[in-house]
């Protein structure tokens, strides 16, 4: 018989979920870098690496900044491709994510680790991507004359 800490910390361990790589990579370009320090902080919580959750979440809140930023400046230049941003920070994200979690994520696999499933990756995205979008509008509020045309 299992003594009750040992059954506990196992059962623990068999509910314990992550985010996938892709499912982090697709958030990531469909809503924005906060999903990807959500998405990437919970696998940190769920690796039992605490101390990286808030570097994570300063990073993306850095990177949205320097995006926020970087559009700002090239939104005069007429042909400019929208999408590069998209595709940058996810392709960041990806190789990031790989660099620090891979090894996690395949012990975690190699053991039969379960995931969470892309639909509530694209959730937590989402509603990241909608308070995104409300700092930004209250921001444009702040500024005299930016909601003008």
């Amino acid at each position: 018989m299992i003594p009750y800490s040992e059954a506990i910390e196992q059962s623990i361990e068999e509910k314990t979920k992550i985010y996938t790589i892709n499912s982090i990579r697709i958030a990531t370009f469909l809503c924005g870098p906060l999903a990807a320090g959500y998405l990437v902080s919970q696998n940190y919580k769920a690796f039992d690496q605490r101390e990286k959750v808030t570097i994570t979440w300063i990073i993306s809140a850095g990177a949205l900044i320097a995006i926020v930023v970087l559009a700002a400046f090239t939104s005069s230049i007429e042909r400019f491709p929208k999408v590069v941003f998209p595709l940058a920070y996810a392709w960041g994200t990806f190789l990031l994510v790989q660099k620090f979690q891979g090894e996690q994520m395949r012990e975690h696999f190699a053991a039969g680790g379960k995931t969470f499933t892309i639909w509530r990756a694209l959730l937590a995205g989402l509603i990241c991507l909608v308070v995104t979008l409300a700092v930004i509008f209250v921001i444009l509020l702040m500024i005299p004359g930016a909601l003008e045309e």
